[in-house]
């Protein structure tokens, strides 16, 4: 086989070459200079190729590009026109609103409540009599703007107006109601159950974290209380949520702020408008004034993110055997916390 020889090198010496590859991001490109580069410092055809990974006549195409037209026509790339799309811009269109705004069975096309590239592609077919695979149809979706991501649920029957008018309402008990002789907070009640929560976590490639279970599950009931002015907290276990321990959690409430109005905004859970509750009320109404949030509108009250933290905290991914078990994680928790009012008002989105 001819040995592979620089016939013109252009007023280009190894050394120079070198000095270009350095500049070159391209690694194509650079891989094309340093293999004329090693050619012209007396290196085989074979022993080139070995070096940067291609086969003999690559090199030689290399070297004869080189010697040709220099350094210009060695990093030179014809690159092929764009292809005319399978769908045109109108079609593609069409496509994406298809997507987002249907589902097949919607359309009678099949059984399924969603889109994807396998239904989508027969659909393309039938409408446009156009064969597109499976991998075109996904890029063509990115290009639009679209990602394949899991949806996330949200309360359909939340009332727009009423959450409006619930937000000018709070605005002006703040500035009329809320003094030095008062307190708002805001409550709520959630159950914390030993097999509550399953995070993403490290682990090993192969090998998924098992958390233990017996099968049945301990669970205990946690009211909660947070001051978003300060971020004090105020919690509270216990063996159920209903309608007496919501009355034993108010009667904490009462003691820990003595002697002061306690504005107590919640939802409109069935224990909180109990009968046992509303004759309470009538004995300490003096004492409470009740704000009840807009129907499904969880995301107006604070303390719902207080929740998500404590159980990702100390909750999840761990096995808790019996309620005295959760109920020392919580314990935990609301050590934390009480140390770190800042953190408790940033953590829900309070903080000035």
């Amino acid at each position: 086989m001819k040995r592979l020889k620089i016939t013109d090198h252009h007023e280009w010496t190894p050394r120079k070459l070198r000095k270009q590859e350095r500049k070159i991001k391209n690694a194509p490109l650079r891989q094309r200079v340093m293999a004329v580069r090693l050619v012209m410092e007396g290196y085989l055809g074979k022993e080139v190729a070995s070096m940067v990974n291609v086969c003999r006549q690559t090199v030689s195409h290399y070297v004869s590009l080189f010697n040709e037209g220099g350094l210009e026509l060695l990093l030179h790339r014809d690159v092929a026109p764009l292809r005319e799309p399978f769908l045109t811009e109108e079609q593609q269109e069409e496509v994406k609103h298809l997507v987002l705004t249907t589902t097949p069975a919607e359309l009678g096309w099949d059984i399924a409540s969603a889109w994807n590239t396998k239904i989508l592609q027969s659909y393309v077919y039938h409408r446009y009599g156009i064969s597109i695979s499976r991998e075109a149809l996904r890029k063509l979706l990115h290009r639009k703007g679209l990602s394949w991501t899991r949806p996330t649920y949200t309360l359909a029957k939340g009332d727009p107006d009423r959450q409006k008018n619930f937000e000018r309402q709070m605005d002006l008990i703040k500035k009329k109601l809320i003094g030095p002789d008062s307190v708002l907070l805001y409550i709520d009640e959630t159950p914390i159950r030993s097999y509550h929560v399953l995070r993403t976590t490290w682990s090993e490639v192969g090998h998924q974290k098992q958390v233990p279970t017996f099968g049945h599950h301990a669970h205990v009931s946690l009211f909660g209380a947070v001051n978003v002015h300060d971020g004090e907290t105020v919690l509270h276990p216990a063996g159920a949520a209903n309608a007496t321990t919501f009355l034993d959690f108010l009667r904490v409430l009462k003691e820990r702020y003595p002697d002061r109005l306690i504005v107590l905004v919640l939802d409109n859970a069935r224990i909180h408008h109990a009968k046992m509750v509303r004759e309470f009320l009538r004995e300490e109404g003096q004492c409470f004034h009740f704000i009840s949030l807009p129907p499904y509108s969880p995301q107006r009250n604070p303390i719902e993110r207080l929740w998500k933290w404590l159980k990702d905290t100390v909750i999840a991914n761990v096995f808790h055997k019996d309620r005295n078990d959760i109920a020392q994680a919580i314990a935990r928790f609301v050590d934390y916390i009480h140390e770190r009012p800042e953190e408790v008002l940033q953590r829900l989105g309070c903080a000035a």
